[in-house]
């Protein structure tokens, strides 16, 4: 009886044991962590204030290319998805981006719905 109980108390040390050392180890794990992610924070901090100046720019560049769509209108009273791609450059999806805030200023007005058939005209 007694050797029973030996042996049960030393799989209970032997298991608490092996508790300590596991949330050892994750506490180092966290700590660790913590660690990283302040780092990042400090990283993205300091980039703020670049980022900040990059979406200034793109804002610029953005306000740009709407303006140069608009001078499109007075060499075309209708243009194209595809027309304005090939005047600025860019992507399909930008240039759609560009034409829906530009018709939202209630600038320009789009006809049609989906497809090739659809064109902007100036309002």
């Amino acid at each position: 009886m007694i050797n029973l109980l030996n042996i049960f108390l030393l799989f209970i040390i032997i298991g608490l044991g092996f508790l300590v050392w596991y949330l050892a180890k994750k506490n180092k794990e966290n700590e660790n962590e913590i660690l990283a992610l302040e780092k990042e924070k400090k990283e993205l901090d300091n980039f703020g204030s670049g980022l900040e100046e990059y979406n200034k720019k793109m804002q610029e560049k953005k306000e740009q290319a709407k303006e140069k769509i608009m001078e499109l209108f007075g060499i075309k009273d209708k243009i194209s998805h595809s027309e304005v791609v090939k005047e600025l450059g860019v992507s399909k999806n930008t240039v759609i981006r560009y034409l829906d805030e530009l018709e939202t200023e209630n600038k320009v007005k789009q006809v049609g719905k989906t497809g090739q058939s659809v064109f902007y005209t100036k309002i």
